[in-house]
C-alpha cells in the first residue's frame, strides 16, 4: 500500500500521478466493457445512467483514501456549497456528457481536479472511446492511451495567422454568436464535454468562449489542463478565475489557448 502521510505536500508526485492514472483507466474500462443503461433523471432533469453512479463509486473510493481530510465534491453526491470554500478539494464529474454517452456519441469524458485555493492546480481527463487520458499539472500537459504516454510535454505551437479556429458547445447561444460575428477569419468547431479544454490544450482551437449554464465539476479538470499548456481561463472582464466561492454553478469565462489571444481576439473588437 502507497504511504500517504505526506500526501499534501506531494499531492502531485509521479507516485500519486501513476495512481489517477490507473484510477481512471479502471474508470474507462467499466464503461467501455458494460452495455449502456440509463436511469430516471435526475431532479434537475439531466440524464443519469448506471455508470454514472459506478464511476462515482470508484473514484470517490479511491481519492477518500489518499487523505481523508481533503473533500471530495462529485455531481453525482449530495453536498454542502461550503466545501467550494476549502482549502484544498476534489471536484470529479463521473462522465461529463451523460447524454450523449447513452446516446452512442463519442465525446463524454471523466472529470478529476484538485482545486487548492480555489485554483485548479492537477487535472486529468479520461475519453472513453479513445481510451486517451489528458494530464495536466506543473506546466506540463501529458497524453496516454492505455497507461502508455504519448507525448512527453505538449509544446504549444502558433496557430496559422490567417485562422482563428473557436471552439463551442453544440447549443445555440446569442451572446456567443454576436462575440463569435466580431471575429475575422474565424473556424468554428462544435465540441461536446471537457474535450474543448483538450482541444484547447493541444493547440487543436485557440478560443472557448462561454456564457451558458455550466457546473464548476465540467470545466476543472479541463481548466487545470489548459493552465498546464500554457492556456488560461479568465472571467468575462479578463480576471483570474476562481472556484473559491459556495455555489456548484461555474460563472461565464473566456479560455485561450495560450496568452496573448484574448488580446488578439477580443481587445481589439
Amino acid at each position: 500500500m502507497m504511504n500517504y502521510q505526506s500526501f499534501k505536500k506531494n499531492i502531485i508526485s509521479d507516485e500519486i500521478e501513476k495512481n489517477l492514472i490507473n484510477l481512471v483507466s479502471e474508470s474507462i474500462n467499466f464503461i467501455n466493457s458494460h452495455k449502456i443503461k440509463r436511469l430516471d433523471n435526475k431532479n434537475d432533469g439531466t440524464c443519469l445512467s448506471k455508470a454514472d453512479l459506478e464511476i462515482d463509486n470508484i473514484i470517490f473510493e479511491t481519492l477518500s483514501k489518499l487523505d481523508s481530510t481533503i473533500p471530495v465534491i462529485s455531481e453525482e453526491r449530495s453536498f454542502n456549497n461550503k466545501l467550494f470554500m476549502s482549502p484544498e478539494y476534489w471536484l470529479i464529474d463521473p462522465i461529463d456528457g451523460t447524454r450523449n454517452y447513452i446516446n452512442g456519441g463519442n465525446e463524454f469524458t471523466i472529470n478529476i481536479a484538485l482545486i487548492s485555493k480555489g485554483n485548479p492546480i492537477f487535472g486529468i481527463i479520461g475519453h472513453p472511446p479513445s481510451n486517451n487520458i489528458w494530464i495536466g499539472k506543473k506546466n506540463h500537459v501529458f497524453i496516454y492511451n492505455n497507461k502508455t504516454r504519448l507525448k512527453k510535454k505538449i509544446v504549444k505551437l502558433t496557430q496559422a495567422k490567417n485562422k482563428n479556429t473557436v471552439i463551442i458547445s453544440n447549443e445555440k447561444n446569442k451572446n456567443i454568436e454576436n462575440l463569435i460575428s466580431k471575429i475575422e477569419n474565424i473556424e468554428i468547431i462544435k465540441v461536446s464535454s471537457s474535450l474543448k479544454f483538450c482541444y484547447l490544450a493541444t493547440n487543436k482551437a485557440i478560443f472557448y468562449p462561454r456564457f451558458s449554464i455550466i457546473k464548476k465539476w465540467d470545466i476543472a479538470a479541463g481548466h487545470a489542463i489548459l493552465n498546464s499548456s500554457g492556456g488560461v481561463l479568465t472571467n468575462l472582464k479578463g480576471k483570474t478565475y476562481n472556484y473559491n466561492y459556495p455555489s456548484s454553478c461555474a460563472k461565464a469565462f473566456f479560455a485561450y489557448s495560450n496568452l496573448g489571444w484574448d488580446k488578439r481576439l477580443l481587445l481589439n473588437n
